[in-house]
């Protein structure tokens, strides 16, 4: 195997690809990633055994071939050679011999047969999905998947495809971000549902993220398997055994108090005010909601902190706690000027004095952005104690 390619695109590769590989692989062989040669070029992929990537770069094929190569040296070798075009060529025992103008490098490889193999799936016939608003999605539901709930089906994003919308949905139990948009599908699509796992959803994100304005991202199920495709990327994940739970049982039809709250105001009294926050309960930070203004405060052994803010609110004093991490990783990304916080969910099933019954901080409270465009974007977190 030979080639020679640009530093600048072999660069932009491996960084696209190098994201699946595993920090601390279970077999070293998932630590490398697959360099292969040939006709079209030059092809890099990576897999750790659920999550896999393939991609292909421009490249100058002397002589095809394949190799494994510790993708994390590969990576920092590549980042630091001057810019210029950069060679490959493999020498005996799966040593590689790499040179750019002046510098040298002999790196030990694997083979390419003890490198997993990649699904063997059709491709051709996905549903295209906007990139831009796929990757929108992501960013602004993917912070509330888990990662420490037993139930491996929580681990990942519920995706709904289905004429004329998609949706995405994660929860960890204790909040629950839903987004969903109109998209232009073609005809005859059905409906897809599947869930999609946390670090498959990351990388798929970052791939719409160097996609052009009006690209698409090919999606779709073959059997155990769910594939994206971007460009020159396909990105494949197993699909986590398992049910996603009932979301739209969560999801208020409809609340009794609405207060709007412009969104940097909002961001910076809960650091202010969550810096003495409790860790035991989750840095809590108490919502005392009265005319004209909502108190924020926190108290601990330390001390305590509160500071208010002015709202359009006129009626009945409420209280609700929020666990300040939760509320600042959606005000992080909500991207809108001010958000919408709607207390007092209604439930159809409630009789009047069971809702009577229930005081304003037994009872999750919802986050919307405002204005709200034509992301339907909500946000529900469940109260913490005080």
């Amino acid at each position: 195997m030979e080639f020679v390619i640009k530093k600048s695109d072999l660069v932009n590769e491996l960084e696209t690809v190098t994201g699946v590989v595993e920090k601390r692989a279970t077999l070293p062989i998932l630590a490398n990633l697959l360099i292969e040669a040939g006709p079209q070029g030059l092809s890099v992929g990576a897999s750790d055994l659920e999550v896999t990537i393939r991609g292909t770069a421009k490249a100058t094929v002397v002589k095809p071939g394949s190799v494994t190569l510790p993708a994390g040296k590969l990576y920092e070798i590549a980042r630091s050679l001057p810019d210029s075009d950069v060679q490959f060529k493999l020498l005996e025992r799966h040593q590689v011999a790499i040179s750019c103008e002046r510098t040298r490098y002999k790196i030990s490889g694997q083979p390419r047969d003890e490198f997993p193999k990649f699904p063997d799936l059709d491709v051709t016939k996905g549903i295209a999905l906007p990139a831009a608003a796929l990757r929108d999605m992501i960013e602004r539901v993917g912070f509330a998947i888990t990662t420490e709930d037993p139930r491996y089906s929580l681990h990942g994003a519920l995706l709904v495809v289905q004429e004329g919308s998609m949706t995405l949905v994660a929860t960890d139990g204790y909040r629950l971000a839903y987004a969903s948009r109109s998209v232009s599908l073609g005809k005859g699509a059905g409906e897809v549902r599947v869930i999609v796992p946390r670090k498959a959803l990351t990388e798929v994100g970052k791939l719409a993220a160097t996609a052009e304005a009006e690209a698409t991202v090919s999606f779709g199920r073959s059997g155990n398997h769910v594939f994206f495709t971007v460009g020159e990327h396909t990105l494949t994940t197993t699909v986590p055994e398992g049910g996603f739970p009932k979301y739209e049982e969560v999801m208020p039809k409809r609340c009794e108090t609405q207060i709007t709250l412009e969104t940097a105001e909002l961001t910076s009294a809960v650091k202010r005010v969550s810096l003495l926050a409790n860790d035991r309960f989750g840095r809590a930070v108490r919502f005392q909601l009265s005319n004209g203004r909502l108190e924020l405060s926190s108290e601990t052994e330390i001390g305590d902190a509160n500071e208010v803010l002015n709202v359009d609110y006129k009626g009945d004093e409420k209280a609700i706690g929020f666990n300040a991490r939760y509320l600042l990783e959606f005000l992080s990304v909500v991207g809108t000027p001010s958000v919408t916080l709607d207390l007092d969910p209604v439930s159809e099933k409630e009789t009047d004095t069971e809702r009577k019954a229930k005081k304003t901080g037994d009872k999750p409270g919802q986050f919307r952005p405002e204005p709200s465009g034509d992301l339907d974007y909500r946000y529900i977190v469940m109260p913490r104690d005080l």
